[in-house]
């Protein structure tokens, strides 16, 4: 009678610290599996830049055709030490953005603006007091009402003024709520919203 035969892979070469995969298959699904998550990260951060780039030549066409006005932003403080240009009050609004904040229809937690909707006076200027508690940038953004506010983490106030009465629908351009596949960017109440100007 024979005694039975024990076979064992190969050691792995000395200071690897690694087992080899069992075989040829194991492999090659550990090569590809790591060569994926390599050209999927990579593919992400293209179409991301991609999205911002395409936004800034939309905008900088926009602005060409006169349809975008320019947005002066300052900080809180210098903003409330700068006299004001004209004897009527400036109106002002207060209020904040961040992520992961409102929960959405779905159950998930979705970036939010505290308010969305802004009822305003055609050719008056109104004075946004923006905290941005996320550290992305984010924008409210219209063309058709001239409105393209950049807003930047931390808390500062921008100057926004809709020439023409009429009800503008705004959203954030900037690629935000990844986690949702931008949802939040395209619901009222989270990430877009409505100026009326009257």
């Amino acid at each position: 009678m024979s005694e039975p035969v024990n076979i064992t892979p190969p050691a792995p070469p000395p200071g690897t610290g690694t087992t080899p995969p069992g075989n040829d298959q194991a492999q090659f699904d550990e090569v590809v599996d790591r060569d994926s998550r390599i050209v999927l990260g990579i593919l992400g951060g293209i179409a991301v830049l991609a999205a911002l780039v395409m936004s800034t030549v939309a905008l900088v066409q926009s602005s060409n055709n006169g349809a975008v006005k320019t947005v002066t932003v300052t900080s809180a403080a210098a903003a409330t030490s700068a006299p004001a240009k004209s004897s009527a009050p400036v109106q002002v609004i207060s209020f904040s953005v961040d992520g992961s904040i409102k929960r959405g229809p779905d159950g998930k937690l979705h970036d939010a603006y505290s308010q969305t909707e802004f009822n305003v006076k055609a050719g008056v200027p109104v004075e946004l007091k923006i905290d941005n508690k996320d550290e992305s940038p984010h924008s409210i953004t219209s063309p058709e009402a001239g409105v393209n506010i950049m807003v930047v983490p931390g808390v500062h106030t921008y100057m926004m003024e809709v020439k023409n009465p009429g009800r503008y629908e705004w959203k954030c351009i900037i690629p935000c709520d990844s986690e949702a596949n931008g949802w939040a960017m395209k619901h009222a109440g989270y990430m877009a919203g409505y100026i009326t100007a009257s």
